[in-house]
């Protein structure tokens, strides 16, 4: 660690957290524990301002946020853009001795050497890793700070032991935690920010009334924007479904009050990991390794697609019955990996 004062302990830190709000959510687990081991004297996390708020709280650190001409939703107008040039402005004032990225890819480099960082340290992924499949280094990966082996899929897992090579302690052990043995709400988030990820509306209406038939209550969950579609999908259920649309910082005090989580390869599944809630996650196309959250289990089977998994990347969109992947998960075998374990429903 070059830049290290005489202590050994770096001046400014930022961590650069520019991608999709589940990667933000899960590096926000990272940025807890890097805040605590004492790597600096000040934090400083760049982020998106929208889950900016998941940052907050932590003693010597500063959010820094703007939009970033990366991941799915860049929102990166002229309003971004002049947000981004500003946070650039803001950082470089700052004297950043060292800055982190947990992706790996080159983009996040580029934007270190844009805020003058001193030094910059990231996790990288050995060959054959699935997480390598969906970065872009077209120069070369760099040099890494921490290599992650193919035999170590879960980010979560790469996060823990990408911190103990920065720290010098040894890595922790995940936080894992079962069911409480009752299940009286449950959670429902059906959006994902690509087709390809969607399990079929008619599935979601069955999965809500056979969890209604068993005394569960049953919450929807969605974005502001998304509440008719929600009220359209389960309409004329015996049993109401409450439906809640609020901001992202709303979603995650709510979602914690609920018994589990069902969700798709979206940002929900690892809100309410974070929350310490117990998650089922209907993966599609990705490795089902990768993205697992601690708490939850990741329900994934290829349909018979040949091209499964293509790490988000359809080649079936064409074909008679595209995206086999999630479509062929059953309504069953979510329901079963709901209720498995649970010594008593309801009250």
């Amino acid at each position: 660690m070059r830049s290290r004062t005489a202590g050994g302990v770096h001046d400014v830190a930022c961590l650069i957290v520019a991608r999709n709000l589940g990667d933000a959510v899960i590096q926000s687990v990272f940025a807890r524990d890097w805040v605590r081991s004492g790597y600096a004297r000040h934090y400083i996390v760049w982020t998106r301002p929208q889950v900016g708020f998941i940052f907050e709280g932590a003693e010597n650190c500063e959010i820094v946020a703007s939009q970033f001409p990366v991941g799915t939703s860049k929102q990166f107008d002229r309003k971004g853009v002049s947000g981004f040039l500003k946070a650039v402005h803001t950082l470089r004032r700052r004297r950043i001795t060292v800055t982190l990225d947990l992706i790996g890819d080159f983009r996040e480099r580029i934007f270190a050497r844009l805020i003058g960082s001193r030094e910059h340290q990231h996790i990288g992924w050995e060959v054959g890793h699935p997480f390598r499949e969906i970065i872009r280094n077209p120069f070369g990966v760099g040099e890494v700070a921490f290599e992650v082996p193919a035999s170590t899929p879960n980010v979560y897992e790469a996060h823990r032991a990408f911190l103990a090579r920065l720290t010098g302690e040894p890595a922790a052990e995940a936080q894992a935690m079962s069911h409480s043995g009752v299940l009286r709400r449950v959670g429902l988030h059906p959006f994902a920010s690509q087709q390809c990820k969607l399990w079929p509306e008619s599935n979601w209406r069955d999965l809500a009334s056979q969890l209604a038939q068993r005394g569960i209550e049953v919450v929807a969950y969605g974005a502001p924007s998304e509440r008719s579609a929600l009220e359209r999908m389960f309409l004329g259920l015996t049993a109401p479904v409450e439906i809640v649309t609020r901001s992202i910082s709303e979603f995650a005090d709510h979602v914690s009050h609920v018994d589990l989580l069902v969700g798709l390869d979206s940002f929900s599944v690892h809100m309410a990991d974070r929350q310490r809630v117990p998650s089922v996650m209907l993966n599609a196309c990705n490795n089902p390794a990768l993205w697992r959250p601690t708490m939850g289990r990741s329900l994934s089977q290829s349909g018979g697609c040949s091209a499964y998994p293509c790490m988000n990347v359809p080649v079936c969109e064409s074909d008679a019955h595209p995206y086999r992947c999630i479509r062929s998960i059953s309504v069953e075998q979510v329901l079963s990996n709901v209720i498995s374990g649970i010594v008593e429903v309801g009250t």
